[in-house]
């Protein structure tokens, strides 16, 4: 069967609903809507059934109820007009128990149409073999029968009009040869009868035409639905293939996010190990000026223990002497923390600092180590001026620069020139900000500047000069790593390196870092009082001689001291009288037994108990670790009276609670 889409296709797109093609008489489907007649009188007999049967039901009991009638208007003849009204009523019943046959729907309106042919010309009989009375009144039975015709029993239009006009020609035929009726009564009757065939014609016209539009409708809503049905499913097929693209796509895109997340991990680890290697080949470069300087130091100490020996008699030139030792010796402690922070894999301590302080400080461990021919000059503009960096990376941009300057004016030498000055970068788009990088946003400025007199670096070769392992010095002279790290260690204090260079006229690399303004610089802790005490301590250290310093140490301060040089010694001291000690200070490095362990040993004894752990490495333990521990402060050796003084204050003061102090 064609679609109903291509059975409308040539009506008004308005109106397509309404585009139904029937026979205007028989009212049959016709055109493109023939191959629908089929199913629709299928449809029609199963509507109808129910009412059929009940119609023919109602019509066997008033066919045999009327029976009273005839014996009311005709008694001598009621015997012959019940036989008529029995013979119909069984032709009746017989339509009632055929509609159970599945050869019904095939002959339902014949069947229909001769039921009522049958029920009406048994009533045109009654008139014909009736007297006066039933000639002139029985038509209105014949008028039940046409109202049953067209309106209950669902009889097509063409077959109940056809029963129509047959029973009004019989009934007209009868009363005009009956000559009991008078032509006015016949003329009368049949206009009557007439009539109302006329408007049963226009309902069952009407009632047919508005039953095929129905299925009409149905079977067009049900061509959408399929159509709408058909297009879901098409629809949830796609959204079904589109989501699985879609669950692909985003696995996808989080294995891309994953080995991208990884790569910035790796690239991390990379760098810090970039970075930390790059430490250990500068620290080849500071080993002479480091020697250097420990030398004089030394030299220093010695020498100046030497005259506090000789001139003993004189107390005040003994202290001047003593003085000069210990200041030196503060100076050795600080360049060996130095070197230790320097070698140090950690991460950056970025704080405000002044940036002047560690130029002056880079260049007098670099002089030892360049040649003799190359003369540093030194501008520094701005030697108050403060930034937000770490120290030793800002050791490590001074000494790769440096270093890479001395190598451009091999062999002859030349003039290696450092420079600070501030910067205020107002409009860096301006033409008048043509000296500055580009990528500088507004703001002020600390600029670094480190040029030489060399022999350049060639246009080619300047977009390479900070990539990783690119170098043009003789192998075995270098890595290649010194500009990579430079560049990496200025982008992360948000700066920028800017490099300008002429061949055979000189390079300056100059180093823009943000100034930090009114950010105040830490300044070195100056202990000008010692505080004394009576209180007791047990004191641990390995080494004799540093466990009777210590011990002459805290009793010049008035503390009372019990000094052991064995940790289980003093761990069996501490049980024997738990609540006598103050406070426990412990070396960390001690054989059979570390100074953690000791502490957790004496911590689990008695939970307060105060205690401070000195080493001589920066990095032996976590600042977690430490507080997790119980440790109150940590000191670094060598340690001074002063620093001990001022922590063992701290400790038994109870101070507010935070990380352990470091000294």
């Amino acid at each position: 069967m064609p679609s109903l889409e291509s059975i409308v296709s040539g009506t008004r797109p308005e109106n397509r609903e309404l585009a139904m093609e029937v026979h205007p008489l028989t009212l049959t489907f016709v055109g493109a809507c023939a191959p629908l007649e089929k199913g629709f009188m299928a449809d029609y007999v199963q509507r109808s059934l129910t009412q059929l049967r009940l119609a023919t039901l109602l019509s066997t009991f008033f066919y045999l109820l009327f029976a009273v009638l005839d014996a009311i208007v005709a008694p001598e003849l009621k015997h012959e007009l019940w036989l008529v009204r029995c013979v119909v009523a069984l032709c009746i019943l017989g339509v009632f128990v055929f509609t159970y046959s599945h050869h019904f729907p095939k002959y339902m309106q014949p069947t229909i149409a001769a039921c009522v042919i049958i029920g009406g010309l048994g009533i045109v009989y009654m008139t014909v073999i009736g007297n006066s009375l039933i000639a002139g009144t029985y038509y209105a039975g014949l008028m039940l029968v046409l109202m049953l015709a067209y309106s209950m029993i669902w009889a097509r239009f063409v077959w109940a009009s056809a029963c129509g006009a047959i029973l009004i020609a019989a009934y007209v035929a009868a009363a005009a040869w009956n000559p009991e009726l008078s032509v006015g009564v016949v003329a009368n009757n049949a206009f009557f009868c007439i009539s109302a065939n006329i408007l049963g014609m226009v309902v069952c016209y009407a009632f047919e035409y508005y039953n095929r539009r129905d299925y009409y409708m149905r079977c067009l809503v049900k061509e959408q639905h399929e159509a709408v049905e058909a297009a879901k499913n098409v629809l949830e097929e796609r959204v079904e293939e589109r989501t699985r693209m879609l669950a692909k796509t985003n696995e996808e895109l989080r294995r891309e996010i994953e080995a991208h997340q990884r790569l910035d991990w790796e690239k991390h680890v990379l760098e810090g190990q970039l970075r930390h290697a790059q430490k250990m080949e500068a620290i080849g470069t500071l080993a002479g000026g480091i020697a250097h300087d420990f030398n004089n130091m030394l030299a220093a100490i010695m020498g100046h223990c030497e005259l506090a020996m000789i001139q003993l008699s004189n107390r005040k030139e003994a202290e001047i002497c003593l003085t000069e030792v210990l200041n030196a010796s503060h100076r050795a402690k600080d360049l060996v923390g130095q070197i230790l922070s320097f070698s140090r894999q950690s991460e950056s301590e970025l704080k405000p600092l002044k940036i002047s302080l560690v130029i002056k400080e880079a260049l007098r461990l670099l002089k030892a180590t360049l040649p003799a021919n190359v003369v540093i000059e030194q501008h520094i503009h701005a030697p108050d001026s403060t930034v937000v960096a770490d120290a030793t990376q800002i050791h490590q941009i001074l000494i790769n620069l440096c270093t890479n300057a001395a190598h451009a004016m091999e062999p002859r030498g030349g003039i290696l020139t450092v420079s600070l000055e501030d910067v205020e970068i107002q409009h860096p788009s301006l033409p008048d900000a043509s000296d500055h990088p580009g990528q500088l946003e507004k703001g002020s400025y600390v600029c670094l500047t480190i040029g030489d007199t060399g022999h350049g670096i060639p246009e080619h070769l300047m977009e390479r000069i900070f990539d990783p392992y690119f170098t043009t010095k003789a192998k075995g002279v270098g890595t290649g790593l010194g500009l990579a790290v430079v560049s990496g260690i200025v982008q992360n204090h948000g700066g920028v390196v800017h490099v300008e260079s002429a061949l055979h006229q000189g390079t300056r690399f100059k180093v823009y870092l943000p100034r930090a303004e009114g950010q105040e610089v830490p300044e070195l802790q100056q202990f000008r009082l010692l505080r004394q005490g009576n209180e007791k301590i047990l004191l641990v250290d390995d080494e004799e001689g540093l466990a009777e310093l210590g011990a002459k140490l805290l009793t010049t301060l008035g503390y009372r001291v019990a000094a052991y040089t064995e940790p289980e010694s003093a761990l069996a001291a501490f049980r024997d009288d738990i609540q006598g000690f103050d406070l426990v200070i412990t070396d960390m490095i001690m054989p059979k037994m570390s100074g953690e362990e000791l502490v957790q040993k004496i911590l689990s004894l008695r939970s307060d108990m105060p205690i401070i752990i000195y080493t001589g490495y920066t990095n032996m333990m976590a600042a977690e670790k430490i507080r997790r521990l119980g440790i109150k402060a940590v000191l670094r050796k060598p340690i001074t009276i002063y620093g001990l003084s001022q922590a063992i204050q701290k400790v038994l003061n109870q101070r507010p609670a935070g990380p352990p102090q470091t000294d």
